[in-house]
């Protein structure tokens, strides 16, 4: 038997009439050694028997066991060196896989390579919030620099090198989620996560998304991300810290750096107050004269990290992005 050098992995419960189109769209890019591997999760509208018969296409089906289950059925399943994502109401763009497997080819040390999406209304309008995501992922140029903000790659613009998610323990079950936990535990472990620049799905949007009614997707899942990643690497220790941070989005992170023994040096906020939580509230200029490890930036206002960005910039250009300070949101 030939090797396989891609495969597919599309999960679906109730795919309806879009899992046939995110199949042909696989399969359009599926070169002769690679597969599509569809792992149905308990469907009840018999999508995936509709769909038409084909050698490179392989149905598993399961009792309904939830996405991470699916996924991890599927992921052992899959033969491919490279396992290629795609959700059940997307569509794969021509030349997705040639450009994604060309940079995961060339570098060992990149483990998932994402790329730009088109986002589409299954109905009516766009909602603004998807929206402005998706743009937001479109025009990152360094994954690494803003991994705290949000999930910088498109779970189903992925793919990604086996042999590296297989070595982190593959998706995990728990309330958060797995996309974000899985490319962030993929950059603890040493590797990178990159997106080409071109558009290399369709995504479609519709109020059933799971993002908008799992709560394993709310702010406070993302949160608990976001806090492990910074256990695990910068704030392994005991730090001196500064947290840029409005009056309401920083006090959870405030109450919670200071429970997990760090000393917060500072609040930085344009809101002049005298202290919060015992610690000094001090106007953005200050930063030139605190010595502090880290900077955190927790202000979530539209517009405001783009300001900031400019201003630590200006008063602190040795002040690395995703190296000495990060945003958190």
């Amino acid at each position: 038997v030939d090797a396989v050098r891609c495969s597919w992995l599309i999960p679906v419960r109730n795919g309806g009439a879009w899992l046939d189109e995110a199949v042909r769209s696989a399969l359009a890019e599926c070169g002769c050694d690679d597969e599509v591997v569809v792992v149905d999760d308990g469907s009840r509208d018999g999508a995936p028997a509709r769909l038409d018969v084909h050698p490179q296409l392989r149905l598993i089906h399961l009792p309904p066991s939830g996405l991470v289950a699916a996924l991890e059925t599927g992921r052992a399943a899959c033969q491919g060196a490279f396992i290629a994502r795609l959700d059940a109401d997307d569509r794969a763009l021509p030349g997705r896989l040639a450009a994604q497997l060309e940079v995961l080819e060339a570098d060992p040390n990149v483990a998932a390579v994402g790329g730009k999406a088109r986002l589409f209304a299954a109905e009516g309008k766009l909602l603004q919030g998807m929206a402005k995501y998706v743009d937001w992922v479109n025009a990152l140029q360094d994954l690494h620099r803003e991994i705290l903000v949000e999930s910088p790659m498109f779970h189903p613009a992925v793919t990604f090198r086996a042999s590296a998610v297989s070595q982190i323990g593959g998706y995990r079950t728990g309330n958060m989620p797995e996309d974000y936990d899985l490319w962030l535990r993929l950059v603890m472990a040493g590797y990178r996560i990159v997106n080409v620049n071109e558009t290399v799905v369709e995504l479609r949007d519709h109020a059933a998304r799971l993002t908008r009614t799992d709560p394993r997707y709310q702010q406070s899942a993302f949160d608990r991300c976001r806090k492990h990643f910074l256990i695990a690497g910068a704030l392994t220790n005991p730090r001196r810290l500064v947290l840029w941070a409005g009056v309401r989005g920083g006090r959870p992170w405030l109450r919670w750096l200071q429970a997990e023994g760090h000393t917060v040096l500072a609040v930085i906020d344009i809101v002049a107050t005298a202290q919060r939580a015992s610690v000094p509230i001090l106007p953005p200029s200050a930063l030139r004269d605190l010595e502090f490890d880290y900077l955190l930036v927790a202000v979530g206002t539209r517009g405001a990290r783009e300001k900031i960005r400019a201003e630590i910039s200006a008063l602190r250009p040795d002040l690395v992005e995703g190296h000495d300070w990060w945003a958190l949101r």
